[in-house]
């Protein structure tokens, strides 16, 4: 498997090289525009997430407020309170928040090893405000579409939590460790936050680019047309199958490619719902970069996401069943 994706990485990289020879416009419009997506849209709504998580965790006040949380996690989920205010965040926020906040809270030793392998599993979503906002209202036109593609999504990650609870011990601190006096220098605590943050946000910022720039290149190198061709003979759509290969890479190529093209409502939503929850690989390699950091292996997170992505897919179909969309 290692080879097959060394083998698949160095025919990427040929292609990116000859790219910038045989076309290099493609290239600069491809990154001006990831650029502009990243400073318009990514940096502005990340980087105060990624600050305030880092200033809680930084000055420990994350453990005096996520005590709110002591009986729900301990009942519902087997977490710490620290778990749960993570698995929450990750869902309110977006990718990639969660995995992020995980890293620090492990790196803090604020979480167990074991808890935050079993976080990983759930705690990475995507964020109401693309899902609702940029899926649903600007994309599908209809604010009720992405309602729904958000429930079925972080249903998804509330199965995948509860049943990952059944085989776990539970991970509620002593009261003596819960309220730990607090001691810190706000001085350093903003430099580090700050500092992290700018890090964590020119990161996602270099992702986007790379993957943005090779959904174009492999578009044209005719590589998506080729595919597409190929998957004719068994029936396939050529544009669902197209934009479900750009949503692989990135999640909002992948999103704008199915629902600006004339499919069928159902296949917009299984489609939309399953390229929302797989996330990526702009998005993977954003959090593998974090974890790698942070001394994680990435393989429960990419379990985890494979479960969420047929979960949810699963659930969207049932919802549009019943509900006769």
């Amino acid at each position: 498997m290692r080879k097959i994706f060394n083998f698949t990485v160095i025919i990427l990289c040929i292609l990116y090289f000859l790219s910038m020879f045989l076309n290099p416009q493609l290239i600069i419009q491809s990154t001006t525009k990831s650029v502009i997506i990243w400073w318009e849209k990514v940096l502005p709504s990340l980087f105060p997430y990624f600050l305030v998580i880092n200033v809680l965790i930084e000055s420990k006040l994350i453990s005096h407020i996520s005590n709110i949380f002591f009986l729900p996690s301990k009942k519902l989920f087997k977490l710490s309170p620290n778990g749960l205010l993570t698995m929450l965040i990750g869902m309110l926020t977006g990718y990639p928040v969660g995995s992020k906040m995980v890293c620090n809270l492990y790196s803090q030793k604020l979480i167990s090893k074991n808890e935050a392998i079993r976080l990983l599993y759930f705690v990475n979503n995507s964020g109401p405000l693309f899902i609702i906002g940029t899926v649903g209202i600007n994309l599908l036109s209809s604010k009720k579409y992405g309602y729904i593609l958000f429930f079925a999504h972080i249903l998804a990650s509330l199965i995948i939590a509860f049943c990952t609870s059944r085989f776990a011990q539970s991970e509620i601190l002593s009261a003596s460790e819960l309220y730990k006096p607090l001691n810190f220098d706000i001085g350093k605590v903003l430099s580090k936050s700050v500092k992290d943050s700018i890090e964590s946000i020119l990161i996602i910022g270099g992702f986007i680019t790379l993957f943005f720039n090779l959904n174009n290149i492999l578009d044209y190198f005719k590589i998506y047309h080729l595919i597409c061709n190929l998957l004719k003979f068994v029936g396939a759509d050529a544009t669902l199958v197209k934009g479900l290969l750009y949503g692989f890479f990135e999640i909002t190529n992948g999103c704008v490619q199915i629902n600006t093209n004339p499919l069928p409502v159902w296949q917009k939503l299984i489609a939309s719902e399953l390229i929302i929850s797989w996330g990526g690989l702009s998005v993977h390699f954003q959090t593998i970069s974090f974890l790698s950091a942070a001394g994680l292996q990435s393989f429960h997170y990419i379990i985890g996401k494979l479960i969420q992505s047929a979960l949810s897919t699963a659930l969207i179909t049932l919802i549009f069943i019943i509900l006769s969309l």
